[in-house]
């Protein structure tokens, strides 16, 4: 509608929270009732592509840089919604980290027995106390957060057999999603 033009930002703001929040809660819902995510054989690097427009969207939105360093690497059994979403609220995290020119870098490699899957960020790092609690449940540092979005990562890297493993400092953060490759 015309009146409500001036309001369209936020309007589109409003529906992507709450399409966020509602993905949140399915995921939430499916993990209480033990309900198993098909899975299927797919690629990281073909995900992180599919999604990359939107992310680079957001970034320059937020005037911030996105990069990505994909190397070839083999399939893996994923729900991809799933990926796609623990993706998504990461590099979502990352940008409300930096300040503006940031850079957030997404890459894949192998290494040994595992595909490495990186999202690094130029923010001011993690505080230590809060590093240690990271994944838990309504944890969060945002005046307005929820507190759900890395515990959601979380799980989803457990449900599939991954690891996530982070290191941070004022030079910025970096997580590491470790998954094993189909032996």
């Amino acid at each position: 509608k015309p009146s409500l033009a001036e309001n369209q930002d936020y309007l589109q703001m409003m529906i992507e929270e709450l399409d966020d929040l509602n993905s949140i809660i399915s995921i939430f819902l499916a993990v209480s009732r033990g309900v198993e995510h098909k899975k299927e054989l797919g690629n990281l690097n073909e995900i992180i592509e599919s999604i990359s427009p939107l992310i680079q969207t957001i970034a320059r939105e937020e005037e911030k840089i996105f990069l990505t360093d994909l190397q070839q690497i083999p399939d893996l059994f994923l729900n991809m919604k799933e990926i796609r979403h623990l993706i998504l609220k990461m590099s979502r995290n990352s940008y409300q980290a930096m300040g503006r020119n940031g850079i957030l870098t997404i890459s894949t490699r192998c290494e040994e027995n595992n595909i490495i899957l990186e999202i690094e960020d130029q923010g001011p790092g993690i505080e230590p106390e809060v590093l240690e609690k990271l994944g838990t449940p309504f944890l969060t540092v945002k005046e307005m957060g929820k507190g759900l979005g890395l515990a959601v990562c979380y799980r989803i890297a457990k449900r599939h057999g991954a690891s996530i493993e982070v290191n941070s400092g004022k030079e910025g953060t970096v997580f590491r999603i470790r998954f094993e490759t189909l032996k």
